[in-house]
C-alpha cells in the first residue's frame, strides 16, 4: 500500500485547501512543514534516530485544518524521509497555487531540519512558475528557544535555583515582545558583568552563539501577529502518534523492514487515508478470471435458427 501514499496524500490536502481559503480571516491559509527526530530501538542495537516529516494546512486565522504524516525508520543520514517529503511537496505544489498560500517551516533548529530548510526549501522553484522561487519562511519552535535561553542561564549561573528563575522570566518576554531575543541578551550582557556569577567565558560564548545563529527565526511577536505557527506541536505530536506509541513499547526491538512497515501502515491511518490508499492498492490488483468464465469466453455461440 505504500506506494499509493503520496497520491493519496495530496488529494487530502487538496481537499482542505478549500476549506482554508473559505474560513474568515485577512491573511493567506498556510501550507506549514515540520520535521523532527525520535529514537527507536533496533533489534541487538542500541537506538538510533528515526524522523518524522508532517505537511500541515491552516485556515487563515491559524487554526489547523489537517495534517499528513511521514515516518522513517533509522537510516544514516535520514536520507530516506526528506527525499519523500520533497517529493510530496513538490507534487502538491504543481495542483494548487503557491503564490495564495504562505508557506512555513517550522521545527527545532537541528543539523538535519536546518540543512533540509538551506539545501532544499530555499532553492525550490515554484512548479508553475519555474522563474519565480518559492518563498519559505523558517521559524524555529519556541520551545526549543526557551531550551537555548536555559543553556544561556546555565553558563551565567550554573545548575542553580536562580539560573532557572532567570531562564523562566525570559519565556514570556521572548514570545510575546516584538524584541524578545534582543531583551534575553541585553539581560545576559549585563549579568555577564557582574561580579561573582558562575558564568564561564568559554560556556557563555557557546551558548550566546547558539542562539545568535537563530535568530532570524525568533521572530515570534511578529509571527504571531500574522498567524503563522511558531511551536512544531503538530511534528512533535507525529513522533508520539507515528513512531513512539507503537515502536516503543515494553520489550520492543525491530529490525529495519519490519518496523518500517508498522510505520507506513500507521501512517496511513493517522493521515486518513487509509480508505483512499486501500481503494488504490486493490484497483492496481489484476483482476483474477475464473477457470469457467475462460472457457465460456472460449466457445464458440451457436448459430441462430
Amino acid at each position: 500500500m505504500a506506494p499509493h501514499r503520496q497520491a493519496a496524500q495530496i488529494d487530502q490536502v487538496g481537499r482542505w485547501l478549500p476549506q482554508a481559503r473559505a474560513s474568515p480571516g485577512r491573511f493567506q491559509p498556510i501550507l506549514a512543514v515540520g520535521r523532527d527526530g525520535v529514537n527507536v530501538p533496533r533489534r541487538h542495537k542500541e537506538r538510533k534516530e528515526g524522523a518524522t516529516a508532517t505537511v500541515a494546512v491552516l485556515e487563515r486565522r491559524g487554526k489547523r485544518v489537517g495534517t499528513v504524516s511521514l515516518g522513517q525508520r533509522p537510516e544514516s543520514g535520514q536520507t530516506p524521509l526528506p527525499t519523500h517529503l520533497t517529493a510530496l511537496i513538490q507534487d502538491l505544489l504543481q495542483q494548487v497555487d503557491a503564490q495564495s498560500l504562505r508557506l512555513v517551516s517550522v521545527s527545532a533548529d537541528g543539523y538535519h531540519p536546518s540543512d533540509y530548510d538551506h539545501t532544499v526549501l530555499k532553492t525550490m522553484p515554484d512548479p508553475k512558475r519555474p522563474w519565480c522561487p518559492l518563498t519559505w519562511r523558517r521559524l524555529v519552535d519556541s520551545y526549543h528557544a526557551c531550551l537555548y535561553s536555559q543553556q544561556l542561564a546555565e553558563a551565567l549561573f550554573g545548575s542553580t535555583p536562580k539560573g532557572r528563575a532567570w531562564a523562566q522570566q525570559r519565556r514570556q518576554p521572548l514570545t510575546t515582545t516584538s524584541e524578545g531575543i534582543t531583551r534575553v541578551f541585553q539581560s545576559a550582557g549585563a549579568l555577564r558583568r557582574q561580579p561573582g556569577l558562575w558564568g564561564k567565558a568559554q560556556a557563555y560564548a557557546q551558548a550566546s552563539a547558539s542562539l545568535h545563529k537563530r535568530t532570524h527565526g525568533m521572530r515570534y511577536r511578529h509571527s504571531s501577529c500574522q498567524r503563522l505557527p511558531i511551536g512544531s506541536g503538530m511534528t512533535a505530536a507525529a513522533c508520539k502518534t507515528v513512531c513512539t506509541q507503537r515502536l516503543t513499547r515494553s520489550g520492543m526491538s525491530w529490525t529495519i523492514a519490519g518496523g518500517q512497515g508498522i510505520l507506513d501502515l500507521r501512517v496511513l491511518g493517522l493521515s486518513g487515508v487509509w480508505e483512499h490508499v486501500h481503494q488504490r492498492y486493490l484497483a492496481s490488483q489484476p483482476m483474477p478470471m475464473l477457470q469457467e468464465e475462460m472457457a465460456k469466453v472460449a466457445q464458440p455461440r451457436p448459430q441462430a435458427a
